[in-house]
């Protein structure tokens, strides 16, 4: 929703219906909305309810948004699924530049990241910082907020912690996450740590198979297996370990097939200077040959 009033808290509360004059609504959930400009610490419009298919849907907001305050409001739908995060590196470096805290991250290679977690000390009073996330030669990748709010405001109980942001996924070697603290002090920071989702790969495999997993042409293309396009994820999986990588004894390399210039460019340029000399010698000889002496 979009609210034109600000310094609140209010609560709200969802329920749905498919005929708007029945008496029966089914209660979809309640949200704490707020606004907190006067302390600096954010504000929250938006109602989280479980997915449901009622044609209409009654938002009910206590005395702190009048009904002139709700300006209006858009509805959309999504499904999640608990994400598994694994750890990627943590924080190479912390340090403190002015009114800023520089977080800087040295990323694998070829390693995509979704998401920057901080470890803040419990005993961090409320704050809401606003968080730049750069690449190595500092240009922005994004902006984002962390916050913490736990307070109780005219009667009513307010509990926010956010502290992880999601990223692009397709980061640069070094990655920095610069807080701006404005004119409070730094955040008491005890851990930094950059996540990617887990990756799974489900196949197929008889008892005492033991499958292998190739990879490394560059030139082949994605495989097509029936499995693929039949799969069903079975609550009877089972996760195994892949053993350590080792090198396909049996690979052998492709052939080059790249032009001849591509393959020996040193020739090329060899041959290109030779004909250079060798034409130059022919024009200065038939100069030569062709001037007539002066009388």
């Amino acid at each position: 929703m979009t609210l034109a009033t600000k310094n609140f808290v209010a609560h709200a509360r969802v329920e749905g219906q498919d005929d708007p004059h029945g008496t029966k609504w089914a209660l979809l959930g309640t949200t704490t909305l707020y606004d907190l400009s006067d302390e600096k610490l954010g504000s929250n419009s938006t109602l989280q309810i479980p997915l449901s298919t009622f044609k209409f849907l009654e938002v009910t907001v206590d005395s702190a948004v009048k009904p002139s305050d709700v300006k209006n409001g858009t509805a959309g739908a999504t499904r999640a699924q608990k994400a598994v995060w694994r750890e990627v590196t943590s924080l190479s470096k912390l340090e403190q530049r002015g009114k800023e805290t520089v977080i800087s991250f040295d990323v694998p290679a070829n390693t995509p990241v979704e998401r920057l977690t901080l470890d803040i000390d419990p005993a961090q009073p409320n704050f809401c910082r606003q968080v730049q996330i750069r690449g190595g030669k500092d240009e922005p990748y994004s902006t984002d907020q962390i916050s913490r709010i736990h307070m109780l405001r005219n009667g009513q109980k307010v509990d926010v912690e956010r502290t992880s942001i999601e990223l692009c996924g397709n980061c640069q070697r070094t990655l920095r996450a610069v807080i701006q603290n404005g004119d409070d002090p730094p955040l008491k920071i005890t851990g930094a740590h950059l996540q990617q989702w887990e990756r799974r790969i489900y196949f197929d495999s008889d008892a005492g198979e033991r499958p292998w997993v190739y990879y490394g042409d560059e030139k082949l293309g994605a495989p097509e297996y029936d499995y693929g396009k039949l799969f069903q994820k079975s609550a009877a999986v089972q996760a195994v370990a892949l053993d350590p990588e080792v090198n396909n004894a049996a690979y052998i390399p492709r052939p080059d097939d790249r032009p001849w210039s591509d393959q020996h460019p040193a020739l090329l340029w060899i041959a290109i200077l030779a004909a250079v000399v060798i034409l130059g010698s022919l024009a200065v000889r038939s100069l030569k040959t062709t001037a007539k002496p002066v009388s």
